[in-house]
């Protein structure tokens, strides 16, 4: 039989992938809890097909697998694999990289909705009986700039919600040219052009050994003391200290964030407690149709590789 595991803690929400996979007769779907290294090289040895979330499937779990040729990671980043000795055993390693784009470009969207009206100071305001804004005057977003670090799939749906809403966009990204940029109705610009001159800056990079840590103090110094960061991406990618100190210090005026530094330890409470960050638990991608879609995503790319085709999405170099 060929195995096919995927590591989770829950044997729920499978259903499409074993309705896909039933044309086959020889494959055998297993859902497995394992958490520790120990227990994933146990679970995954001899299984040709391995799908999973959040396991590190670091050096020593690749070169203990015996027959895979696949792992596909549920979701957009994989930074969490180590692609050189995957691809040094001849494994495919995939993403699910279109199941969330529109639903984290929204999200993305509502933070900075969020941070702009100072929606959730408000909604604590009307519950506690106060009326009128007690505030500043929050940001009116038409006619505002907005600078996107990293332009992909999901900065280019945002882009294209923001210039619905007649805001202007500025694009750094050194692997896009300026006319895919200026096709989407942005301008392509350098890092500090765009940190000097937007009002709201917003993250899509991917994170590797080369984005960790790659915004920090001098960038958040750059932007205008009334900016606002969006992080939709992946949190190491900021030097966390360094943005709470830049809030701290009103070097920049907000937040909204959906992802962290380290989402294995409870948040710095200056952050949790600041009147000017709006935080959720990396949740962006969390949609009535995204939870479908990426189950989707992932079973038919599992049928196309069983098929004897190459898989959809090889991040890789096989």
């Amino acid at each position: 039989m060929r195995k096919i595991v995927v590591l989770s803690s829950s044997d729920k929400g499978y259903e499409y992938e074993i309705k896909v996979l039933k044309q086959f007769d020889d494959v055998e779907f297993i859902v497995s809890p394992a958490r520790t290294e120990d227990e994933v090289i146990d679970a995954v040895r001899d299984a040709e097909v391995i799908l999973f979330t959040a396991t590190k499937m670091n050096e020593r779990i690749i070169n203990s697998l015996e027959k895979c040729r696949l792992i596909i990671r549920y979701g957009i980043g994989y930074d969490n694999v180590d692609l050189v000795a995957a691809g040094k055993r001849g494994i495919y390693v995939c993403n699910a990289p279109n199941y969330g784009v529109v639903d984290v470009a929204e999200h993305a969207l509502s933070l900075i909705f969020a941070v702009a009206k100072k929606t959730l100071n408000m909604h604590d305001r009307a519950k506690s009986g106060a009326w009128g804004p007690g505030m500043p005057p929050f940001l009116r977003l038409r006619g505002k700039t907005i600078g996107f670090i990293g332009f992909g799939n999901i900065g280019k749906a945002l882009c294209k919600m923001t210039n619905g809403l007649s805001m202007k966009a500025l694009v750094y990204d050194p692997y896009l040219s300026a006319d895919t940029v200026t096709a989407c109705g942005a301008e392509k610009v350098e890092l500090d052009d765009l940190l000097e001159n937007s009002d709201f800056v917003s993250l899509h990079m991917p994170l590797n050994e080369n984005t960790r840590h790659f915004i920090g103090r001098e960038h958040f110094e750059k932007m205008k003391k009334t900016a606002i960061f969006i992080n939709t991406s992946r949190g190491p990618i900021v030097n966390e200290t360094e943005l709470i100190e830049a809030l701290e210090q009103n070097v920049i005026a907000g937040v909204g964030l959906d992802v962290f530094e380290d989402e294995t330890k409870p948040l710095d409470p200056r952050l949790t407690s600041s009147p000017n960050a709006v935080l959720t638990p990396h949740v962006a991608w969390n949609t009535d149709v995204a939870v479908t879609a990426i189950h989707e995503e992932v079973g038919d790319n599992i049928v196309r590789y069983l098929r004897g085709e190459r898989p959809n999405s090889v991040v890789n170099k096989l």
